[in-house]
């Protein structure tokens, strides 16, 4: 049971950081609704999705990559792993961006309507260069349990980005480039912290054998979370064009509040859980242990749904305005898709440990390309809850394939 005491000891403070890091947006959120407005709000959301198109082709990082390689290999080599992992994240992201960077002016004139804005897609992409970078030093502390010194730098970080956005956006009055200056300087300050520490406790050293496993694991990932990327965006075009930009809106609404789940729940434990998952995998009692671990996730992410569901309708009253009230029926169908996704990262740790990246990508692409014909048939029958709908059917396919081919790789005792 030590494990498990463990395993929540740490996400409770993973959780406790990320509370605190949403309340501070919140706080944020009217004054940059009044200086930023709806035109700045928008050419954010174009940026925020541009990136998030570079992170699916960047594999979301390699920090699971680095976990499952790190145990692998004997205590002598175990260092050379995050260096390496943090040397190949920081060049590969940097070698995109500045790919991308190059063609900043074209890019700013077709997502943000004008040239001018380049300069803002250039704070945006080093911004990114750092926040990867920075994801793979900290591997370090997820893999030795140093939740408390992750979660400090984290608040350290949100607090510092709190004082430049004040400062930029409210007190010099920059707009946009004072938010997105702020965004850099804060990841620049949270990279550096983690950096160091890497750098520290495991050297600079770089490993051309170890880099290959880092990119024969991390690689074929990509595929599979460009089509996910895709099958999410195309859902919100179908939206558009059969039915109505207002429709947009509310479907937008009814996402916004099932990713608690995530990033409250299924993220925190996951960052506490899968070092010690994987550590322990090869111990007799280990699929029993981590089947009870994943029990308790259950009982604890089921309870957080329960939460949204019965609530959701009266917080979407209380805080916008009745047009967007009907998008409580869509965050109840998304809770039920977020729970799913959470049950995937534990029922699908076979895969995981096999190292069978490949076929991780297989089917989420598989079930990306079934959901976009879901998405058009489901919003042709029923409209807007059409796409909730979709979604949830095609996370249902990927949990149930992945756990079912998981299971023959490693099983777990569920």
């Amino acid at each position: 049971m030590s494990e498990v005491r463990s395993t929540f000891r740490h996400a409770s403070i993973y959780t406790i950081a990320a509370v605190l890091g949403k309340l501070i947006s919140f706080f944020m959120l009217p004054f940059y609704a009044h200086v930023l407005q709806d035109v700045g709000y928008g050419v954010i959301g174009m940026v925020e999705t541009g990136l998030a198109l570079l992170m699916s082709l960047m594999a979301y990082g390699a920090q699971g990559g680095i976990i499952r390689i790190y145990h692998d290999k004997p205590p002598e080599l175990k260092a050379r792993v995050i260096s390496t992992g943090v040397l190949l994240i920081g060049g590969s992201s940097l070698a995109l961006t500045a790919l991308v960077a190059v063609f900043s002016r074209p890019l700013s004139a077709l997502m943000l309507e004008s040239s001018d804005q380049a300069v803002l897609l250039i704070l945006a992409l080093g911004g990114f260069v750092l926040e990867l970078t920075g994801l793979a030093a900290a591997t370090i502390l997820l893999i030795r349990r140093r939740s408390v010194a992750f979660s400090v730098i984290g608040l350290v970080r949100l607090f510092i980005g709190l004082g430049t956005s004040i400062w930029f956006v409210l007190v010099l009055d920059w707009g946009l480039f004072g938010y997105f200056l702020s965004s850099l300087v804060t990841a620049l300050v949270a990279a550096a912290c983690f950096i160091v520490i890497a750098a520290r406790e495991c050297g600079l050293g770089y490993d051309r054998e170890i880099a290959r496993e880092l990119i024969v694991f991390q690689l074929p990932l990509v595929p599979g979370n460009l089509a996910s990327f895709v099958s999410r965006q195309v859902e919100r075009v179908l939206v558009r064009f059969q039915l109505n930009l207002e429709s947009v809106g509310v479907l937008e609404m009814g996402y916004k509040f099932p990713v608690l789940i995530g990033l409250l729940i299924s993220q925190p434990f996951m960052r506490s859980w899968n070092t010690t998952r994987t550590e322990i995998a090869d111990e007799p009692d280990a699929p029993q242990r981590i089947g009870r671990v994943f029990t308790y996730f259950m009982l604890l992410v089921s309870f957080g749904g329960l939460l949204i569901v019965v609530n959701i309708r009266t917080v979407l009253e209380l805080l916008t305005p009745p047009e967007f009230w009907p998008a409580y029926r869509i965050a109840r169908v998304e809770v039920l898709t977020m729970i799913m996704q959470g049950i995937y990262l534990h029922v699908g740790f076979g895969l995981y440990y096999a190292k069978e990246t490949k076929t991780m990508a297989l089917i989420r692409g598989v079930m990306s390309v079934i959901k976009v014909g879901l998405s058009l048939l489901f919003i042709h029958l029923w409209g807007l809850y059409g796409a909730a709908f979709s979604a949830a059917v095609a996370q249902a396919g990927v949990t149930a394939w992945g756990s079912a081919v998981s299971q023959r790789r490693y099983r777990i005792d569920l």
